[in-house]
Formats: C-alpha cells, structure tokens, sequence
C-alpha cells in the first residue's frame, strides 16, 4: 500500500503521538506492507547550515552533509511506525545500526523526493528486529539511501547464543571528541528531534537513564565529519555503515578511533580511556 505525503510532517506532533503509542506485543508480529512518498521535500537552508555546524561538517553552501537526510527520513519513519497496523511502539525502540549510501552529493537546488518503507524483520532472543529502508531522488536519479534498523524488546522464543566478544582492535590514528550538554540540544534544534533523553538530565532520568546522552546519528555524523574532513576524497560518492554499541552520557570526551585506507576507513568512538565502543563503523569510497 502507498501513501503519499503532500509535505514532510513535523517531527514534535509525531514525538507527542508516540509517546502514547503501544505497540500490540504480540512475539511474531506482522508488519504492514507500506511505502511513504513524499513528492517534494522542502530543504530549511538555516536548518542545514545548523546541522552542519553541530555535527563539524565544513558546509559549502551548496551541497547537503551526506548524513543531513536521515533528519528528514526519520520522520517518515515515524510516520509509518504511528500507523494503526504497525504492531511496535515507537517509544523504547533502540536503534542498532544505520547505513548511508551517497550516490553523490545532494544540491541545496536539487528538487528531491522521498521514500521510506519497511524492509523487514526477524525476531532474535533480544526481541524483533525490524529495517527502515528510505531513499532520495532528484528526478530519476537515485541520490541516496538510508537502512536502519532497530530493535523492540520482547520475549519471541528465539534461540541463539552468545557471541563472543572480539578482542578490541588497535587503530593507529585517534582524535579526541569533546561533547558538552549544550551540543546535544544543538542537535535537538538542528534536526528537530527533541527526544527529551536527549534535553536534560532529568528529562533522561525519567526515562530510565542515569544522565541525558547525546543523540547517536550524532555520533555518526560527527564521526563522518571529522574524517572527511580530513580524507576529502571520502566526501562525494560513499557508503557508512555504524552498530551502535553504548550510549554516549554528557558531558563527556570520546575518542575516534580510525585506521584510514585507499577506499575504506575503519573507525570507532570510544570512551575517553579507549576500551569502551560507543559505535564501530567504516566509511567507504563507491
């Protein structure tokens, strides 16, 4: 079934309707067969130009942070887990891993559209594990592409066993990453997703966490940053994929861990002592 969007949703209504939102807990549920279009996407210059900023992307003016659209994917994403038929609630959802594929870089003139779907599902011992597929076009050009997935825990029955923790890899390069509280609100205006485990320390307190953290496709975008930054010819046509591993508490300094190749840079964000992994990825020339 396709539903089609005349404009992108705003993120605070869905936020306010997913907190009330309950999932149907059944241990096999069945997702809804559905796609998003959303026909024209209206691209916030300020907001870019923000994103850019929070995240440490050298911004051009022209061309969109690669890691910018998963803002605006994301709210499609939450407009289908907001549908009756979706059996998940969005709310306690953790996010597992993201992947971006930039085809090349998307112009602040492009005139781009938007899809998102549900890719699938499987249920592990830890619950349902399901995939967010969304992509962006100008025209007929495939620009970009977003799979995430994330994980609603429940009992499912399903067996498997413990994984063995690889032994912590040794990266020859490392760069130091100080957040504070602020930057994590920063994000929160950039992007437009309040979570308030993101705003405050009580506000996460409530929530079930010992302090406010900050927002894992910030950690993301910030990762990527900082090595495009330095590896330019990383920045045009590529490919990012990250698991996130722990939560980053604020403030806090982290260090990025990275081991830098021809066409592949292996990374991680660690805690400042460099043992812990907040998440481990590897950014990729197509």
């Amino acid at each position: 079934m396709e539903r089609k969007l005349d404009k992108l949703p705003a993120l605070l209504p869905l936020l306010a309707r997913a907190a009330i939102a309950r999932g149907n807990g059944d241990a096999e549920p069945s997702f809804p067969d559905q796609l998003i279009t959303l026909g024209q996407v209206d691209i916030d210059r300020r907001a870019v130009a923000r994103y850019a900023q929070v995240c440490g992307f050298q911004h051009d003016n022209r061309t969109l942070p690669p890691s910018y659209l998963h803002t605006l994917a994301f709210r499609l994403q939450m407009q289908l887990m907001l549908d009756k038929a979706f059996p998940v609630a969005p709310m306690g959802c953790v996010h597992l891993s993201n992947r971006i594929v930039q085809y090349r870089a998307a112009r602040l003139d492009d005139t781009l559209s938007m899809t998102c779907r549900v890719a699938g599902h499987q249920l592990t011992p830890r619950g349902v594990e399901f995939d967010f597929v969304c992509e962006a076009h100008s025209g007929d050009e495939l620009l970009w592409q977003d799979f995430s997935s994330y994980l609603s825990r429940r009992k499912t029955g399903a067996s498997g066993g413990k994984r063995e923790r690889p032994a912590p890899r040794v990266y020859p390069e490392q760069l130091a990453l100080h957040l504070q509280r602020q930057t994590a609100r920063q994000y929160a205006r950039a992007s437009g997703d309040f979570n308030p485990i993101h705003l405050h320390d009580l506000s996460a307190k409530a929530l079930g966490f010992k302090r406010m953290v900050i927002h894992g496709m910030w950690s993301k975008a910030a990762c990527m940053a900082a090595l495009i930054g330095r590896y330019p010819d990383f920045g045009e046509a590529l490919s990012c994929h990250v698991e996130f591993k722990t939560p980053v508490f604020l403030p806090a300094t982290t260090q990025l861990c990275f081991d830098p190749g021809e066409q592949k840079i292996d990374f991680e964000l660690r805690d400042e002592a460099g043992r812990k992994p907040h998440l481990i990825g590897s950014l990729n020339r197509l």
